[in-house]
């Protein structure tokens, strides 16, 4: 049976063919090979981002060199993680550090729930694409558009929107104006994920952790007949109360008291009512028992689901805003990293060599994220 949240990616996916289909004549096609991507522009936005400009005008030509070199320290973070990570993945057959965030459960995606994957994706384009075009109008650089962009493979697979500075007058800009502009986009998110992580961890965690009895996990699901748990005679619902004496309150410390087992170590597992001995096996690539475990609420009245959903979608926002930051701060191509260095070099090599360089680290970057995802998939 197909799941709400498979459903509702489908309906997503048909509404959206629908509409590229209907407003094909409105929508701009760029294609390579079966990839493409369909541009619907407006001018929607462009007046809001306009006055955002205008009225802070000071404080974002103050902001515009911290952001400018946020965004670059930045991109020598994002580029070190990535080359150290294909190093680890070679020597130390280590996990790669790059996957694709998808509502899909599959091999190298980070699963995301569908409302969660959908809302977060467009509030931080809202706010990625939008400080690129409150940055323009800072320096008067003419928005020429705003508008939705849909990326997809034979069939739509990824919502997005865009804002459209005029090229040419960017490009006659000062080098400084042209930094803050790219840079404006992926530093917005960054702060905004940082934001959101402070106040989730400072003060919606505090306030939702009174929710649980914290007298102990409950097994919610065994993860096959034949899992070390159901084996050793574990079932679902029960309250898991010590691991090996160690008390346990909580989901989190049950997961800390296995976190430094290994398949074949015995676990010995308290339950209210009796105790179990566990051997432990290896389990998508770790040491597990097999259960599934999360901690009871207290109070099981509606508006607490609706703020732990609501600390979940904070959550997810938070990191997906960080992730997205940097991801678009890679010095690859025509994304913001990419036409930052681009600057960058243009500016200290007086044009000199600026594209035959910037060409050969996006084409190492490029081989450098084509290996990590292979190795994620494979």
């Amino acid at each position: 049976m197909i799941s709400f949240e498979t459903g509702a990616m489908i309906a997503l996916l048909v509404m959206i063919s629908i509409l590229l289909f209907t407003h094909r004549r409105k929508i701009t096609f760029s294609r390579f090979f079966i990839f493409y991507a369909a541009m619907y522009r407006t001018k929607r936005g462009l007046s809001t981002m306009d006055r955002l400009a205008k009225k802070y005008q000071r404080m974002w030509e103050l902001l515009s060199v911290p952001i400018i070199v946020v965004g670059f320290l930045g991109m020598a973070l994002v580029v070190e993680e990535l080359i150290r990570n294909l190093i680890l993945l070679f020597i130390a057959q280590a996990p790669p550090g790059v996957g694709v965030v998808l509502p899909i459960q599959a091999k190298g995606v980070f699963y995301v729930p569908f409302f969660y994957w959908i809302i977060s994706i467009f509030a931080i384009l809202i706010i990625h694409e939008g400080m690129h075009g409150v940055m323009a109008r800072v320096y008067n650089l003419p928005v020429k558009s705003s508008g939705l962009v849909v990326i997809g493979a034979l069939i739509p697979l990824i919502p997005g929107a865009f804002v459209e500075p005029d090229e040419r007058k960017l490009a006659l800009a000062s080098k400084k104006e042209q930094l803050a502009v790219y840079a404006a986009g992926p530093v917005s998110n960054i702060v905004t994920g940082i934001l959101i992580a402070l106040i989730v961890g400072f003060v919606v965690a505090p306030w939702t952790s009174t929710f649980y009895a914290n007298d102990g996990p409950v097994i919610t699901r065994l993860s096959g007949p034949d899992a070390p748990a159901a084996k050793a005679g574990l079932l679902e619902g029960d309250k898991i109360i010590a691991v090996n004496g160690e008390a346990v309150h909580n989901a989190a410390e049950f997961s800390t008291r296995l976190k430094d087992t290994k398949a074949g170590d015995v676990a010995i597992i308290r339950t209210a009512q009796n105790s179990y001995p566990v051997t432990l096996e290896e389990i998508d690539g770790r040491a597990k028992i097999g259960v599934y475990v999360e901690t009871s609420l207290q109070n099981n009245s509606w508006w607490v689901y609706v703020v732990l959903w609501l600390e979940g979608l904070l959550g997810i926002l938070g990191i997906l805003s960080i992730g997205v930051g940097l991801f678009n701060l890679v010095p690859l191509g025509p994304i913001d990293g990419g036409r930052m260095l681009l600057t960058g070099l243009q500016h200290v090599t007086h044009h000199k060599h600026a594209h035959l360089i910037w060409r050969s680290v996006s084409f190492v970057l490029v081989v450098v994220l084509i290996t990590q995802l292979i190795a994620a998939f494979v």
